[in-house]
Order: C-alpha cells, then sequence, then structure tokens
C-alpha cells in the first residue's frame, strides 16, 4: 500500500470513531491499522501532522488531534471563509441552477423522510446529502488549491462530529437550512446564499461546542 492509500485509510479510521480525539498510539500500532510498512507509515504520519490530524510526541508516541475549543472554532473558522464565498459565487452562475435544483430535490426527500423515520439509515443518507451539498458548491469554484484546503479541513470537521451525538433533530433542522442554502441558489440569489450559508456554519459550530 503506497504512503497515500495508508493516509486515507487512517483517515477513514479517525472518522468512523473507531480511534478517539486524543487518544495516543504508535508508530507501530498505526502501520497495523493503516495495513502498511513503518516506512510508509512514517510519511503518511507526516502528512496527518501537517494537516492538524495528530501530533507527534517524542518518547511519548503519536497522539489523535483533540478535539478542543480552538480546534474546533478555527476548523469552523476556515470552513466560513472557503464555504460563504464559494456559495456567493455558486448562487451567481446560472450555469449551476440544475446542480442546485437536483441537490434540492434530493434533500427534500430525505428531509421528508427524516421527520417520520428516526432509524440508521436515513440518518446515514441525510449525512450524505449533507455533505454533497458542501462538495459541490466547493466543486463549483473550479480552483483546484481550493479544493485541497477544503479537503483536508472536511477531514477535521469530520473528527469532530465523531464527538457530537447525531440526533434525528439535528439532521432535520441541518437539511432544513439547506433547503434555504439552495432555494437561494436557484434564484440566483448569492447575497441570501451567503448569509444562509453563515447560519448554518454557525448554527453546527456551536453544536460542535456544546457537544450536541
Amino acid at each position: 500500500m503506497s504512503k497515500v492509500s495508508a493516509y486515507e485509510e487512517f483517515k477513514d479510521k479517525l472518522q468512523s470513531g473507531e480511534l478517539q480525539p486524543g487518544q495516543f498510539i504508535t508508530q507501530k500500532e498505526f502501520a497495523s491499522l493503516a495495513n502498511v510498512p513503518i516506512a510508509a507509515a512514517r510519511e503518511a504520519i507526516q502528512k496527518l501532522e501537517h494537516e492538524s490530524l495528530l501530533k507527534v510526541h517524542p518518547q511519548r508516541g503519536i497522539q489523535i488531534a483533540d478535539v478542543t475549543l480552538e480546534f474546533i472554532r478555527n476548523a469552523f473558522g476556515l470552513r466560513m471563509i472557503l464555504e460563504c464565498d464559494a456559495v456567493r459565487q455558486f448562487a451567481e452562475n446560472a450555469d449551476n441552477r440544475d446542480v442546485a435544483q437536483k441537490l434540492l430535490d434530493q434533500t427534500s426527500v430525505v428531509l421528508n423522510e427524516a421527520k417520520i423515520d428516526t432509524g440508521a439509515d436515513i440518518l446515514e443518507r441525510a449525512v450524505e446529502v449533507d455533505w454533497r451539498l458542501h462538495d459541490e458548491i466547493i466543486a463549483g469554484v473550479r480552483n483546484k488549491l481550493v479544493a485541497e484546503i477544503y479537503q483536508i479541513n472536511a477531514a477535521r470537521l469530520r473528527l469532530i462530529k465523531t464527538t457530537n451525538r447525531l440526533s434525528p433533530s439535528r439532521v432535520v433542522t441541518a437539511l432544513q437550512e439547506h433547503v434555504l442554502i439552495l432555494e437561494c441558489c436557484i434564484s440566483n440569489d448569492s447575497d441570501g446564499a451567503a448569509k444562509a450559508m453563515q447560519n448554518h456554519i454557525n448554527t453546527a459550530m456551536e453544536r460542535a461546542i456544546n457537544g450536541v
């Protein structure tokens, strides 16, 4: 397995909740988890540390990033900078209307189901459609550097989510916020879209801070 594959494999372990924020592991344990030789593990560790997903402590081992108040504020602060501008651009471009309409249709279906079904399957689908909106809006910027920074920060946000309980009411509220964002995009209301995105990110950050 390459260092890139080891990096992705370990990120999956982080985001699945298999590893806990603040937990210590050894380099050998890291290699075993990522199913790679020690040499490949070292390179993946360097990349993950650069992205603030873990910290190497001499003589102590590797510590998974701890989800502190500062970590949460930094991750959501960067999200605010990236996505409020991105959604403004997305809304201004009439070529994105079809994409926005498709996202709105998908979101509305899941939202309506989530209002009456609180099973694990619908919650999982809600998470998928949630990330799809953010991914598409960033993709609409058509800037590789922005997309790369977004993906790095998305890993931090997913790590934060492992510390929060996913409740049906939280899912419904988040999807309702998505509907408002998308309706603004479809009507080319860039100011409205940016404001709705700002409110959405602020709400998500406050929930992360409060652990709900």
